[in-house]
């Protein structure tokens, strides 16, 4: 379907190249015809009167048809001429502001940028000023959702989770998110070692809504091979800030885990004490639109955020990948 598809494309444009007027004939009779002059077309194009004629009798003599009438000392577009005139002016209209907004966008200081709630609070927000000391002549702008966001409303960079390929963009691996229980270092004893059976007598922080299986507590006991059975009361939130913030402020477990994270499991803000593998989940990816050349300020925001990653990734000896069957 693809390949008939782009061989009808190609043999399209191969007959443009004969039925189509040469570009600087059309740019001329767009500016006689505005004009109904042609000594304020050739002003205008830096051109001879002259040069303006003879390209307008190579126009009609290219299209067999008459344009223009030629009067004593003005010219008026003939019926034909008028309809013609219209429908080039529009192209050529259209063609000008597709040129302007890809040179305004190449030259923007202005990158936009979208990605999820989760990543925005606790990996972007923290490193910005970073960004800002390096580049302090870009501005940010940031769409953040937890659905799809692709390259829409002008969106030059996608920070998305999940598995490639995505459509219509070029991903960039950044890091494999790994989960495990996790708390607060103040919620328990200092030193405090648990086992996967030990977490059914502490509260548990339960995710609900737009997220996959293996970040529910059910899945993961069932990965250790555990009953859960009659849990102690926890709670219960529906986005991912939400489930980071239940944990720093110490109201049980969560499962979560870096890169995310990383920042409070370096400092010591979370812990996570339970001995049990972090369980491998889906990657983040840097997206960028497909065959396309990115904006100078898009492209070093990209280069910034893939040169911070390599650090993050966790290794095979410190997690397992859950099967997802």
């Amino acid at each position: 379907m693809q390949k008939t598809y782009v061989m009808r494309k190609f043999d399209f444009m191969q007959k443009l190249r004969f039925k189509l007027p040469p570009p600087n004939l059309l740019i001329s009779f767009e500016a006689a015809g505005r004009h109904l002059s042609f000594t304020k077309a050739a002003t205008e194009l830096n051109v001879s009167r002259v040069a303006v004629s003879q390209q307008m009798q190579a126009l009609e003599k290219f299209l067999g048809v008459l344009l223009f009438h030629r009067l004593q000392r003005a010219v008026k577009l003939t019926r034909v001429g008028e309809r013609y005139h219209l429908a080039i002016a529009d192209a050529l209209e259209r063609a000008l502001r597709a040129t302007a907004e890809i040179s305004r966008r190449s030259e923007s200081n202005i990158v936009n940028v979208g990605t999820t709630p989760g990543f925005m609070t606790y990996w972007l927000s923290p490193r910005l000023g970073e960004f800002r000391t390096l580049h302090p002549d870009i501005e940010l702008r940031f769409i953040v959702s937890d659905g799809n966001l692709g390259f829409e409303d002008n969106i030059d960079v996608v920070i998305r989770y999940g598995v490639p390929p995505f459509e219509g963009a070029e991903a960039t691996f950044l890091a494999r998110q790994a989960i495990g229980p996790t708390c607060a270092s103040s919620f328990l004893p200092e030193g405090t070692v648990l086992s996967p059976r030990d977490l059914l007598d502490h509260p548990l922080i339960n995710l609900e809504g737009p997220y996959d299986e293996h970040t529910r507590w059910s899945t993961w006991f069932r990965v250790q091979g555990i009953d859960m059975g009659k849990v102690k009361a926890g709670i219960t939130v529906n986005s991912y800030t939400n489930l980071v913030q239940a944990a720093l402020e110490g109201q049980g477990f969560a499962l979560i885990g870096p890169p995310l994270i990383e920042r409070f499991l370096s400092n010591g803000t979370l812990i996570q004490p339970v001995s049990a593998p972090l369980v491998i989940r889906h990657a983040f990816h840097l997206l960028a639109p497909q065959n396309s050349t990115p904006p100078i300020a898009a492209e070093a925001f990209a280069t910034w955020v893939k040169a911070a990653f390599p650090q993050l990734k966790i290794s095979g000896e410190e997690a397992i990948e859950v099967d997802e069957g």
